[in-house]
């Protein structure tokens, strides 16, 4: 190969190189179908290597304002692979990664997050992630699970201090991601599980320990007596 054909390869893969690096996040995101993986933005600044979202949502979840990362591997392949992370002093740090491919989902999630809405009749103020994977394949089934979750319930329910949420793993089950989550006294037991389209069903029980006014409170909240105490069951869309 001559110097000046090497030369001239050189120079079409460093324009290459410059034309993806230059290439503006909010192009990349509207080809890619990112908002098909759920995400959206008021406003999207910069390029595919250093890009901003601003006031970025996951479905129902709003991230904040956050830096972002497209990988060019995958859009070369026709997937989303999205890295994201914020460091916001109110709101709290949050990263991760979103794929859009399949399968798709969100992958290394750490940090915490408003819920917007709460879980129908559950109260539930705030998210913790902690090294939270969930993934579903192409038939929207659960593909992989892991990591673990925090729900932070503040508004009072019967009396009961549940500020220091409730927590535990990411399963898979039956084909839906689930959360099996307890506080620290497992007086209290949440179950969550949801679907690859968002659709999520809730369980929140309550031992009441044949305590009568504890029982009366949580009748009148809509907590039906069961075999594991008083139960709450409620559903919805993320």
């Amino acid at each position: 190969m001559s110097v000046r054909r090497r030369w001239g390869i050189a120079a079409l893969l460093f324009a290459l190189v410059l034309v993806i690096a230059t290439f503006p996040m909010r192009l990349a995101l509207g080809l890619s179908g990112a908002t098909d993986a759920g995400i959206t933005a008021r406003e999207v600044r910069g390029s595919i290597w250093s890009g901003e979202l601003v006031e970025a949502r996951l479905g129902a979840l709003p991230l904040g304002t956050v830096r972002a990362s497209l990988s060019p591997l995958a859009l070369l392949g026709g997937g989303v692979e999205l890295a994201f992370s914020r460091a916001d002093e109110r709101l709290g740090a949050l990263a991760g990664r979103l794929h859009g491919s399949d399968p798709r989902g969100v992958s290394a999630v750490s940090g915490t997050t408003s819920m917007s809405g709460g879980l129908g009749m559950i109260p539930v103020d705030t998210i913790r992630f902690e090294g939270a994977t969930v993934r579903f394949d192409g038939a929207g089934q659960c593909a992989s699970a892991a990591g673990r979750i925090q729900l932070a319930v503040t508004a009072p329910i019967a009396g009961l201090d549940l500020s220091r949420g409730l927590s535990g793993p990411l399963t898979c089950a039956k084909g839906r991601a689930q959360a099996a989550l307890a506080s620290q006294s497992g007086m209290e037991r949440l179950t969550l599980s949801f679907d690859g389209k968002g659709a999520y069903r809730a369980q929140f029980a309550i031992n009441v320990d044949r305590d009568p006014a504890m029982a009366a409170a949580l009748a009148a909240l809509g907590f039906k007596a069961g075999a594991n105490g008083f139960v709450l069951a409620t559903s919805g869309r993320f």
